[in-house]
């Protein structure tokens, strides 16, 4: 695991944050730390008898100085602008052929700036977990610092397709959003479960 970037460009490791071992009697998940080309990662062992996962209680983000990265030959980023991290998980599979399979993914943005993240909006709750997909049904989420322009879009995961929303202004305040939710074309025919991000 180490700590990558959450920009527009390729994901790489991040040169502001880095990952930090937590230790304590809190922590259940045993970890190690190693450089790997001036980058640190947390090594993690994914063990048979805990079904190869691990829940991840050793690890935090660190800041590192701004000052101390800026100076580097060849290093471009501003750290004050630069406050989003991703947490990025590889996992190396051993075949029976003697090579070695890697897997990656990344998670969503995180915001590291106490600042930014007071302004970014937050979803507290929302009143409806599930409707038909013909859409129709209306919905409040509840939270804070939306502004006049905030919407709500749903995307179905792994496959990039957005069905849309509608929110008049009346119904988009600074603490709750009220809209009703659009129909999903593609499959008004078809009775299916499929899980959605927010």
């Amino acid at each position: 695991m180490f700590i990558g970037t959450a920009d527009d460009r390729y994901l790489r490791p991040h040169a502001f944050y880095q990952v930090h071992r937590i230790t304590g009697k809190t922590v259940a998940t045993a970890s190690q730390e190693i450089i790997i080309a001036s980058t640190k990662v947390l090594e993690i062992p994914l063990l048979p008898e805990n079904n190869m996962s691990a829940s991840i209680d050793c690890a935090g983000i660190l800041k590192l100085r701004n000052s101390d990265i800026e100076l580097r030959k060849g290093e471009t980023d501003i750290g004050r602008k630069n406050t989003r991290v991703r947490l990025v998980f590889r996992v190396h599979i051993p075949q029976p052929s003697g090579k070695v399979l890697s897997l990656q993914t990344a998670s969503i943005p995180v915001e590291c700036s106490q600042r930014s993240a007071q302004e970014l909006p937050q979803i507290e709750k929302y009143s409806i977990n599930s409707c038909s997909v013909n859409g129709g049904h209306e919905m409040v989420v509840t939270g804070s610092n939306f502004l006049p322009e905030s919407k709500i879009i749903f995307f179905e995961k792994g496959q990039g397709k957005c069905f849309p929303t509608v929110i008049s202004e009346e119904q988009n305040k600074k603490h709750y959003l009220s809209f009703t939710l659009g129909r999903k074309d593609d499959f008004t025919n078809t009775k299916m479960e499929s899980e959605v991000a927010v």
